[in-house]
């Protein structure tokens, strides 16, 4: 049971963590503003996403759920923002 709520706590804050910061990152690379408005906008819909994924982790019935819930549309999206990066050539936004 305890291990468990540490689970949830730690998926919550790394496995948050991770999805804003991709889902930030992906959102500014996708936007068609420049680069100012698309950091802009990505930072703050980030505090959504992490406030979504705070309640996801908490949420669910499994801590393994939480995991996978998180960590894989994180990976996701990290992997489509570099792919269109590395096409664009580009640097980070």
């Amino acid at each position: 049971m305890l291990l468990d709520v540490i689970s949830r706590c730690m998926a919550a804050l790394l496995g948050g963590y991770a999805l804003s910061i991709a889902f930030s990152l992906l959102v500014g690379v996708l936007l068609p503003v420049d680069r100012a408005q698309a950091t802009v906008t990505a930072l703050l819909l980030s505090f959504v996403v992490y406030t979504g994924a705070f309640l996801w982790a908490f949420g669910v019935r499994s801590h393994w759920r939480a995991w996978t819930g998180l960590l894989i549309p994180a990976v996701i999206s990290a992997g489509i923002s570099f792919a269109l990066l590395g096409h664009q050539g580009g640097a980070l936004p």
